[in-house]
């Protein structure tokens, strides 16, 4: 594995961080030695724990012969899971037979949009200088 490669990936969720709101959140970073053998281009997978604020990101094989820019993607991507990971849970929950009020799923559907809401109006005026020179500087040498 190239360490230059996860410093970078650690510089890069160090810098976004405040776009999604893990600022302040514990983050591991974990190379898998395997691949999945059912999944040959499964780049990078995230565990975020809303509970302690704690984010577990699993690098693949995978991850490292890609170029950067599938790199970045795949990182914001993986990113984007901890917007969604309350509305996951959710459903897992029912899918295990765990009842949920119908306040809960408008609860959660209304946080998860809010989140995304931000972030699109951050987009839409210009005040994600931060991480779109994050995003940038991802591919520099």
């Amino acid at each position: 594995m190239k360490k230059k490669n996860t410093k970078r990936v650690q510089k890069f969720l160090e810098e976004i961080e405040w776009m999604f709101h893990t600022n302040g959140w514990e983050r591991h970073l974990v190379l898998a030695e395997k691949q999945p053998e059912d999944q040959p281009q499964l780049a990078a997978e995230i565990t975020p724990s809303m509970e302690y604020k704690q984010l577990t990101l699993k690098l693949y094989p995978f991850f490292f012969v890609c170029d950067l820019r599938e790199q970045r993607e795949a990182l914001l991507h993986e990113l984007v899971h901890v917007v969604l990971q309350d509305t996951k849970m959710l459903a897992i929950d029912l899918l295990q037979g765990r009842l949920q009020t119908e306040v809960t799923i408008k609860n959660t559907n209304e946080k998860t949009v809010s989140e995304i809401t931000h972030l699109l109006d951050l987009l839409f005026t210009g005040n994600l200088r931060y991480a779109k020179r994050a995003y940038k500087n991802y591919l520099k040498k």
